[in-house]
């Protein structure tokens, strides 16, 4: 009983652990990114050109990365996406060009489509291996790490450190996780699991409400500062405060969903509905105060809708599939996240800001509605 419950909490600790990083590198690099504009000479349309290429290479790989896990298991797959993350995150900071710099996000976007996929896919298997809930602490250890590097990067950058001492030190951090990685488990599951046609159907819905879920947090993670600068005249204290409030809310949501045992579409509907509000507020929102509860309302409902689905795709998939089939919902999902801040910025142009931002209510509306239908008991392949 006790090697059961040390291997138990030797892999909870390492996903954890390796979710923190993850996010760690997130935070650090969203902090880095002003320096490595100064340093490339890039304009802010050249620079934005150049993050596509993270999209670009991280989209393809994730197919693979899927199929890698499954033929490998967590407990090789998960190191070594870890250490290739190490080796190739500090590249940025030595691009001193868009010559330099577009290589050296290709390189950061196979790595870390790569990592998204094996760590949720890991988190997936030891759900299933325990009968017990992790994705959504996972995923707050993930928020976590993203308002720690964030922070941490910020102050070093004020005491006049340069990207590549702060990449460096996140690759470190990196590596000592990857390094301290447990032989995690297998599920031992060979009942049948219903037929692969109907479990793409469901996949595919999943996807969708992935791909839903992503677009509104990327928007609102990306247009909310704005907003509060510029359609209700708060200070640049005030406005930088609102992305900050909103990431926090989502890693408290997800923390302490850990916490809670709810049925998973009554969690997902009832944290879409959330959403759906906070968005309300925030765009019908008189002056920041309410747009900064709306905000923290908005955070709270996406928290855990990510990590739900990720749970509801690792249960229905058959045994050694689940890399496979969590790779084509993360696929879609970053498609969502991608085409968030444009598809906001488009309707913007031709409306305004709030109309903008209050569209993504109907976004979550259809979450609401569709998220009960898909994930309900009965709708459980082999259930």
């Amino acid at each position: 009983m006790t090697t059961a419950v040390s291997v138990r909490s030797a892999e909870r600790r390492g996903l954890l652990l390796a979710f923190l990083v993850f996010g760690c590198f997130w935070g650090a690099w969203s902090a880095v990114l002003p320096a490595i504009r100064s340093q490339t000479h890039l304009s802010d349309g050249r620079l934005g050109l150049a993050l596509g290429a993270v999209a670009c290479a991280a989209v393809p790989v994730m197919p693979v990365a899927g199929r890698l896990v499954d033929r490998l298991g967590a407990g090789r797959a998960l190191p070594a996406t870890l250490l290739a993350f190490t080796v190739v995150l500090p590249a940025a900071g030595l691009a001193h060009s868009l010559a330099t710099l577009v290589p050296a996000l290709l390189l950061l976007g196979l790595a870390t489509g790569a990592l998204d996929v094996v760590a949720n896919t890991a988190a997936a298997g030891w759900e299933r291996v325990e009968a017990d809930r992790l994705m959504s602490i996972a995923h707050g250890a993930f928020s976590v790490g993203v308002l720690v590097g964030s922070a941490s990067a910020g102050l070093a950058r004020e005491a006049g450190a340069t990207p590549l001492p702060i990449l460096l030190t996140v690759a470190a951090l990196v590596l000592a996780v990857a390094a301290s990685q447990p032989a995690y488990r297998k599920a031992d599951l060979h009942e049948e699991r219903g037929s692969r046609a109907g479990l793409s159907a469901v996949l595919l819905g999943i996807g969708l409400l992935t791909a839903g879920a992503f677009l509104c947090e990327d928007a609102i993670q990306s247009w909310s500062a704005l907003h509060l600068e510029r359609g209700l005249q708060a200070g640049p204290a005030v406005s930088g405060l609102g992305p900050g409030l909103f990431a926090g809310s989502m890693a408290a949501g997800r923390l302490a969903s850990g916490l809670v045992r709810v049925r998973e579409d009554v969690q997902f509907g009832t944290s879409a509905a959330l959403l759906a509000g906070g968005v309300l507020l925030v765009a019908l929102a008189p002056s920041a105060p309410y747009a900064l509860v709306g905000l923290a309302i908005a955070g709270a409902g996406t928290s855990v809708l990510a990590p739900v689905l990720y749970s509801a795709v690792g249960a229905r998939a058959a045994p050694g599939r689940q890399g496979a089939d969590l790779a084509r919902v993360s696929t879609l999902g970053y498609v969502g996240f991608v085409a968030g801040p444009p598809l906001v910025g488009a309707v913007s142009a031709a409306s305004s800001l709030p109309v903008a931002l209050g569209s993504l209510a109907v976004v979550a509306i259809a979450l609401t509605i569709g998220g009960p239908m898909l994930l309900r008991p009965s709708g459980k392949m082999g259930a």
